[in-house]
């Protein structure tokens, strides 16, 4: 009986198979590392297929947001100009992240090989001083 519980069923073989392939095609989102040192954070967000011009990066009330679109359009024609075949695709990814306490006029970024580097410098710390409060 336990042997039975193992088997495969092969119809929902398929379907996890292609809820994994529906999933990749169409839930596509930013992998990135994210590395602390002691003055900044480095990000490291893998963008491959997309130019500097296709992703956007800002800054804004602690979020880091990255975000990119991508579109495509391959037309192919016959010898008499006639179109035999029109394909036409876009997709975006976006990606947030909480980072607190960063110094937001120093931050860098570069894109190199579809993979894009964040250097979030950390602000200086503040120092908080104790003071007695007088009651009156």
């Amino acid at each position: 009986m336990s042997n039975e519980l193992r088997k495969s069923n092969s119809f929902f073989d398929l379907l996890s198979d292609t809820g994994s392939m529906f999933q990749n095609r169409f839930f596509q989102e930013i992998k990135l590392d994210v590395h602390e040192t002691e003055d900044n954070y480095q990000v490291t967000a893998d963008l491959p297929g997309y130019s500097k011009e296709d992703i956007t990066v800002d800054y804004d009330n602690d979020i880091l947001s990255i975000s990119a679109v991508r579109k495509s359009e391959k037309i192919e024609k016959d010898d008499k100009g006639q179109i035999i075949r029109q394909e036409r695709s876009s997709g975006s990814v976006h990606r947030e992240i909480y980072l607190k306490g960063i110094n937001e006029e120093d931050i860098t970024a570069t894109l190199t090989d579809g993979v894009l580097n964040l250097v979030l410098p950390k602000k200086e710390p503040t120092v908080l001083s104790k003071r007695k409060i007088e009651i009156f």
